[in-house]
């Protein structure tokens, strides 16, 4: 085989290896906003209004819930461990429903990227471009 044809086949095994999906950098609307929500992508699939919806959290299970009234909307991270400060890197596993469906992602790789005095914190998955914010409620 000549050079040019082991180059070509070593460009493309690189440019296909899913290991060698960047991490999208942090949308910046998400990171701006002050909101408890779940954003995939461009969509936001959640958002938390105090008048409709309820948070939960349980420290013993590492568990946040986001949830409205009739518990026909929600999204809900299981954590790997207590998300606290800013660059931390935690696991989980994400679950949310939309009108049609129910998805469950797990052990997503998440970066706390902002947190406020309330307890809140926004966590983000470059590769598949999730957002989400919860509260620890203490």
């Amino acid at each position: 085989m000549n050079r040019t044809a082991i180059a070509a086949i070593l460009f493309l095994t690189v440019l296909l290896s899913p290991g060698c999906r960047k991490d999208l950098p942090v949308d910046e609307d998400f990171l701006a906003g002050n909101d408890i929500e779940l954003k995939v992508g461009s969509t936001l699939i959640h958002r938390y209004d105090p008048l409709t919806w309820q948070l939960s959290f349980s420290r013993e299970r590492l568990e946040y819930r986001v949830f409205n009234d009739n518990m026909s909307e929600y999204y809900t991270l299981v954590s790997s461990e207590l998300p606290l400060e800013k660059d931390q890197r935690i696991t989980g596993t994400l679950t949310w429903t939309t009108p049609r469906s129910s998805t469950t992602k797990k052990d997503l790789p998440f970066t706390v990227v902002k947190t406020d005095s309330q307890g809140t914190i926004w966590l983000w998955n470059g590769k598949e471009k999730i957002g989400i914010s919860v509260r620890t409620i203490r």
